[in-house]
């Protein structure tokens, strides 16, 4: 079989520009890691704030129940 001649440029590629090739493909999956670590991260922290939302949001509940407990008290 002989070889094409995309094939034959292939074979006598100069190994520098093989590693470059490889060295760009690293380059974009640690880029890509990188990203998807950032959206994690981002994603804790949402989550995050919204506990501390719903926590905040019972404390206030809680205080303002017993604000209204103490006015009645005072009122008898």
């Amino acid at each position: 079989m002989a070889l094409k001649p995309n094939d034959k440029q292939a074979a006598r590629r100069d190994p520098g520009v093989r590693w470059l090739d490889i060295g760009g493909g690293v380059a974009l999956t640690l880029a890509a890691l990188a990203v998807l670590l950032a959206w994690q991260h981002a994603s804790d922290e949402r989550g995050s704030a919204e506990d501390v939302k719903a926590r905040v949001a019972a404390e206030m509940n809680r205080i303002e129940a017993e604000a209204a407990r103490m006015e009645r008290e005072a009122a008898h």
